[in-house]
């Protein structure tokens, strides 16, 4: 396998995927966590999500 002559390209290719999935799952769990203390904050701050209230 390594002395396919597109075992260079391959390789920098399944790199590539990797890194932009590892970035995609680290930007996703960043942005949950961002949300998640935004949303607290708020809580704390006296503001209810429409869904708590009573109709």
């Amino acid at each position: 396998m390594i002395d396919d002559p597109h075992f260079g390209f391959i390789l920098a290719a399944y790199l590539i995927a990797a890194l932009v999935f590892v970035g995609l799952v680290s930007w996703i769990v960043t942005d949950y966590r961002l949300q998640k203390r935004t949303l607290e904050q708020l809580e704390a701050s006296g503001v209810r999500r429409r869904s708590d209230s009573e109709v």
